[in-house]
């Protein structure tokens, strides 16, 4: 039988580990930031997506992110970004700090036809510092943030774009930091996202940086090549329908440290077919306990959201990890 993705809503969230149970629901496309602030590290999360049909249908289908350049121009159909992100009890070697998807079980007989065609594209064209191997046991894909997170930021922002005073969109500024030479020289940083990603495919370059403990860290993570709308792949001459091959599992995007695997966030995307988002409806309309919410809007003018409740990792806001 066909899938229609109509018959499915997406469902975002994010929490510390891969662990369902640590998640809470991502404010999708909106400027109240999910805080988290664990033992590893403090960050605001902001996901936007492109014609979203949420699970939430409180939850806006776009964002004005999505009329700004380079997005309006790149047709760019969704956003992970950390903004910012700290790490509060190590510093991290840029060889080290990978953005990525892994999965439970294997996706191999699931693989639409051309996906090995598709991986190649992605390798060559899209992310030649993406590595990973789909068809393994638990399959992994995964690019070391320096060459495969679209803008980085450090320190204090130079500022960012404006839509109506609605969202702020980052902008390149690595080059605010060096790279450390064994000699004690230093070396530059492109001033250009592009180069600078093309700049740290080269291992010994990353290397060469550190993410250090205690200092803002600004990302944003961006393509048009995946569709949530119609969940497919759009790659350069090739295009494949995900629905009709998905096995179940979620998406998720996995912030970790590829050496000791410590994981630092996962942000997850999960299909939930429309009968069962219904019946959740009708079961909260039948209550009368409203419960505990699972966001409360912070006050005086901070527009920060925070987990409540959920994960001792987790905690609410608290503005001097940020500021």
């Amino acid at each position: 039988m066909t899938r229609k993705i109509s018959n499915y809503t997406l469902t975002v969230t994010a929490g510390p580990s891969r662990d369902i149970s640590s998640h809470v629901p991502v404010p999708v496309n909106t400027e109240r930031p999910l805080h988290f602030d664990t033992d590893l590290i403090s960050t605001d999360l902001f996901v936007r997506i492109q014609n979203y049909r949420g699970s939430d249908t409180t939850l806006p289908s776009t964002s004005p992110y999505f009329e700004t350049p380079p997005h309006s121009t790149n047709k760019d159909k969704y956003s992970i970004s950390f903004a910012p992100l700290i790490f509060k009890n190590t510093s991290i070697n840029g060889d080290d700090l990978v953005l990525g998807n892994d999965f439970e079980q294997p996706i191999a007989k699931n693989l639409p036809p051309g996906f090995g065609i598709a991986w190649r594209v992605a390798r060559w064209v899209i992310d030649p510092g993406l590595d990973g191997d789909p068809w393994a046991e638990k399959p992994w894909l995964e690019g070391r943030v320096l060459s495969s997170v679209n803008v980085i930021d450090v320190g204090r922002r130079d500022g960012g774009k404006q839509v109506d005073g609605q969202v702020d969109v980052l902008e390149e500024g690595l080059h605010k930091s060096k790279l450390k030479n064994e000699d004690g020289t230093e070396e530059n940083i492109p001033m250009d996202s592009a180069t600078r990603m093309k700049l740290f495919v080269q291992q010994e370059k990353r290397r060469k940086f550190v993410f250090e403990q205690g200092e803002k860290y600004w990302t944003d993570f961006y393509n048009p090549y995946l569709d949530f709308n119609d969940f497919a792949l759009n790659l350069p001459g090739i295009s494949i329908h995900i629905l009709q091959y998905w096995d179940g599992q979620p998406l998720r995007y996995v912030l970790k440290n590829r050496v000791d695997q410590t994981v630092y966030l996962v942000v997850q995307f999960a299909l939930t077919p429309k009968e069962e988002v219904d019946g959740d409806e009708e079961e909260e309309e039948e209550s009368d306990d409203d419960g505990d919410d699972e966001f409360e809007d912070a006050k005086d003018g901070d527009e920060r959201t925070s987990q409540k409740g959920k994960s001792p990792a987790a905690s609410g806001t608290n503005q001097d990890d940020i500021d």
